[in-house]
């Protein structure tokens, strides 16, 4: 009971995680189309492609988690598919292992790059000087986001393996369509 509870909230948590890429993607446009009626009416409006630019890293980070537990990145599976169901699923639980461990990796040293960049006051080199900082900050949380999914899809195939279920973990989206 604890456990789904927990797998319930770290869903909602991808799904805001999802929302907040769709609400960058909808800011990163509203630049882009500002930047243009702007230039057609002679006016300039300073930083708004780099703001742009930043909204859009930010998008693709934000985006990792939701979309990797949606099963949308894409799976070479034309080896492991031949396997059996029980051989699926050691694979499986070897990939993501092997991808927990570059998810942190990669969440730390953005973190780490957050902090270097508050701590020396790095500011962008574009016509309006924005402290990096803070949008590392929002794609260094997406990467957190992406590690968590990626080690929350770790101990669930860990689960699905110890228990002996039958569920293979790359087949996971199709059964619970079915159900």
């Amino acid at each position: 009971m604890f456990l789904c509870n927990i797998g319930k909230g770290l869903d909602y948590l991808y799904k805001l995680s999802g929302a907040l890429a769709a609400l960058c993607l909808v800011s990163m446009a509203l630049c882009v189309v500002t930047s243009i009626v702007s230039r057609l009416v002679g006016v300039y409006v300073p930083g708004l492609t780099e703001i742009a630019g930043f909204l859009m890293a930010a998008a693709n980070c934000l985006a990792l988690a939701y979309t990797f537990r949606g099963k949308a990145h894409i799976q070479v599976t034309l080896f492991i598919e031949k396997m059996g169901v029980r051989k699926q699923q050691w694979w499986a639980l070897f990939a993501l292992l092997v991808t927990s461990v570059v998810s942190v990796y990669l969440a730390y040293y953005m973190c780490r790059l957050v902090y270097f960049s508050w701590q020396y006051g790095d500011v962008s080199g574009g016509s309006v000087a924005i402290l990096m900082w803070i949008p590392q900050s929002v794609v260094s949380l997406g990467c957190i986001f992406f590690a968590v999914s990626v080690v929350h899809s770790f101990f669930e195939c860990l689960w699905f393996t110890v228990t002996g279920r039958e569920v293979s973990p790359l087949m996971r989206q199709e059964t619970e369509e079915v159900v």
